[in-house]
């Protein structure tokens, strides 16, 4: 059996060939082409209309950053729009549960019955269930350490600490 598309190991992006030092023999040009043109337009997805107030702000803070580091097109509206709604369930349920506790004493977090038994409230179920919808969505689009290891920016990030030796080398070699 020849195999199918999934047989094999995945391919390796172009950067990680141009660290490596081109094993590919595909040369360096077309490898720096091909790490710096996106493979769909970088564009921001129209914002649905339907998004609660929460989203909506949620969804004008990321849009920016996404654009500026190239990591978003108008095929993403439904990723974002799901991580956006799951963000804004997560707020309301939290303040739902603060403003329990305060009502309560405290009991917003922990739900106890007539016969004396308790549980986690429903609030702070939906609230767990929402914070787990943004993580994962949120990865989708580097929203968290893990995931932005494995991103690559479009945009150069530019330099983070002064590296006197790497200057003074620069300085005579180029």
């Amino acid at each position: 059996m020849a195999g199918n598309a999934n047989s094999g190991r995945p391919a390796l992006p172009a950067t990680v060939h141009m660290l490596r030092g081109d094993p590919s023999k595909k040369g360096m040009a077309a490898l720096q082409a091909a790490a710096q043109s996106p493979a769909v337009p970088v564009k921001a997805p129209p914002k649905p209309d339907h998004l609660s107030p929460e989203a909506s702000a949620e969804w004008d803070r990321v849009v920016e950053a996404l654009l500026a580091l190239g990591w978003i097109s108008e095929l993403d509206g439904m990723a974002l729009a799901t991580y956006c709604e799951a963000v804004g369930d997560w707020h309301r349920f939290r303040r739902k549960i603060a403003e329990l506790n305060e009502q309560l004493d405290g009991s917003g977090d922990v739900q106890t019955f007539q016969s004396g038994a308790k549980q986690i409230s429903v609030w702070r179920q939906m609230a767990e269930n929402a914070e787990q919808r943004a993580n994962r969505a949120g990865a989708l689009f580097g929203f968290s350490p893990v995931a932005r290891r494995a991103m690559k920016a479009l945009a150069p990030q530019g330099e983070l600490f002064p590296n006197a030796e790497r200057d003074a080398a620069d300085k005579y070699f180029s």
